[in-house]
């Protein structure tokens, strides 16, 4: 019979490790490099690269990885051998050599229990510095469209799909059926925000590796959550839409300036006059919905079947996506000629928001 550890490593060997050791060599990198970096070690007998994530701790110059014993990976550093890493997105090279960590606890009954196998303890000596960072890629602009229109479109399906889902019958269960729809759109919109701000991230932190993968990515979650309900608040009630123009405007001005002002939060630590994000993306997320109306007002059509309004919504979305994606790349590139340098941040220099550009 095959063991669980057999079936649990054999499963994180196929499945679990070339997608994390993919995301290790991404900007994405620090959702995982806190505490897992990604290790190629030599093969003695085949000469192959093997590669792998692994969790560590690390003090100073010196990394230590534990590793079950049913794990073969470490027995081509019997001896002591030369490894590549990458750490915190980083390419490093280390020398490792292989220990054993006390027994496990005895385990069994009666005095006739075994000891638990005792895990390998791998330590890296760290012999080569960092290198310099590789600067910002010279086509930018157009890694952020192609990026953000991808992110976009997948995102939107969500909510498109689920939208078609909940116009059905099946809905106005208990009475409450406005209720569920609306909470159930704002959550696929949370959803699209999710997969919005790692599509950005990506990007983003080519050039402001500083700021964090899940700062971005809550504050886009919650610019999509704003938005989406302002959104919903007519599935809620019909009524909505004659109130006052004032308060319409209002709310309109919420939905389209909630994610920039939330990602605002994020950016004014990074680079001078961040206030002009939250301009540039709520026009052109005013814009992208202006694109999204002519597109699919002309298809909708009382009475179409579910899978027809999900493909014209995802048409929609596909439009609203290119349209937000170049225009925001075209904000985001003069946003980085504002960036502020790690040199400037710590002789003390901040951030201006003033969209005059006169700095304190």
């Amino acid at each position: 019979m095959i063991s669980a550890w057999k079936l649990l490593d054999g499963f994180q060997t196929r499945l679990v490790n070339p997608i994390v050791g993919w995301l290790l060599r991404t900007p994405l990198h620090d959702l995982l490099s806190r505490r897992v970096m990604l290790l190629t070690v030599t093969g003695r007998r085949s000469g192959a690269a093997i590669r792998l994530p692994v969790q560590y701790e690390r003090h100073g110059d010196t990394l230590t990885v534990t590793s079950r014993p049913s794990r073969l990976w470490w027995r081509n550093l019997g001896g002591g051998a030369p490894v590549r890493i990458i750490l915190d997105g980083v390419p490093r090279e280390g020398h490792a050599e292989v220990g054993r960590a006390p027994a496990g606890p005895v385990t069994g009954g009666s005095g006739a229990g075994t000891a638990m196998p005792a895990p390998v303890v791998v330590t890296v000596r760290l012999t080569t510095a960092a290198p310099a960072p590789a600067g910002v890629p010279a086509q930018v602009g157009w890694l952020w469209m192609r990026t953000v229109t991808l992110g976009e479109i997948v995102g939107f399906s969500m909510p498109a799909l689920v939208g078609a889902l909940v116009a059905g019958p099946a809905w106005s269960a208990l009475g409450i059926e406005p209720l569920l729809r609306a909470a159930a759109v704002v959550m696929a919109g949370t959803v699209e925000g999710a997969v919005l701000g790692l599509a950005q991230a990506y990007v983003l932190r080519t050039a402001l590796p500083a700021i964090a993968t899940r700062d971005w990515v809550r504050a886009t979650m919650g610019g999509a959550a704003i938005a989406w309900c302002v959104g919903a608040l007519p599935v809620l009630d019909d009524r909505v839409l004659g109130w006052p123009p004032a308060f319409l405007a209002l709310l309109g001005l919420t939905l389209l300036a909630a994610m920039g002002l939330l990602q605002w939060r994020v950016l004014r630590r990074h680079v001078r006059a961040a206030f002009w994000w939250v301009v540039a993306t709520a026009g052109s997320w005013l814009a992208a919905l202006g694109v999204f109306t002519l597109v699919t007002t002309p298809l909708w059509q009382e009475g179409q079947p579910a899978w027809l309004i999900v493909a014209i919504g995802v048409l929609g979305g596909a439009a609203m996506a290119v349209t937000v994606a170049a225009l925001t790349a075209v904000a985001f590139v003069r946003l980085l000629a504002r960036s502020i340098s790690p040199q400037e941040r710590r002789v003390g220099v901040h951030q201006c928001d003033d969209p005059a550009g006169r700095c304190t």
